[in-house]
């Protein structure tokens, strides 16, 4: 935040021999996005973040050994209602960045798809994976197209889950009730 969109106004008054100053902040130029105008930023912005749809993870899930890592960031209570997708770690949005080095080392050469219920969050806890040095950043990204090969193949790449755990639903795929 600049200097210009912050202004602090402080008041000082004397009573009974105390000294009382009271701040108050006032924001100029704020500009409010609404969550959804958010995730569409990130999603057009940060291009190291990767998209997958339900059916390319089954594939991944089913096919790809090894398969990805897979982990819902949804609240428990989500999933104790849903259930999650099988094998999924469950790493609720509000600890993530908190608890994930206990989980995946950043060496590891599986990819990591996140997943929330409509993939929305997801997109947040992506970048958050990006920001904490998971995935392949998109300069490295581009000196692998240069050279013409996958050099970090030995570094993730870390996905969001289109649609979340609603679309892994309304495709028919199998959920684990925990």
């Amino acid at each position: 935040m600049s200097a210009s969109q912050l202004r602090l106004a402080s008041t000082v008054s004397r009573h009974s021999g105390l000294t009382l100053q009271q701040r108050a902040f006032s924001l100029s130029s704020f500009h409010q996005k609404s969550f959804g105008a958010l995730v569409q930023e990130i999603k057009a912005n940060n291009k190291n973040i990767h998209h997958m749809s339900p059916k390319d993870l089954h594939a991944a899930i089913t096919t790809t050994p090894p398969p990805p890592h897979v982990i819902d960031v949804r609240e428990q209570k989500e999933i104790d209602a849903t259930g999650t997708i099988p094998g999924a770690i469950v790493l609720p949005r509000g600890i993530l960045e908190r608890d994930v080095g206990r989980i995946l080392k950043q060496d590891d050469p599986r990819d990591v798809v996140v997943y929330c219920a409509g993939g929305f969050r997801s997109v947040l806890a992506a970048e958050s994976l990006i920001r904490l040095g998971y995935g392949i950043s998109e300069q490295e990204q581009q000196q692998q197209q240069q050279q013409g090969g996958d050099n970090n193949n030995n570094k993730p790449r870390v996905w969001s889950l289109d649609e979340g755990f609603d679309g892994w639903i309304k495709n028919g795929y199998n959920i684990d009730k925990k």
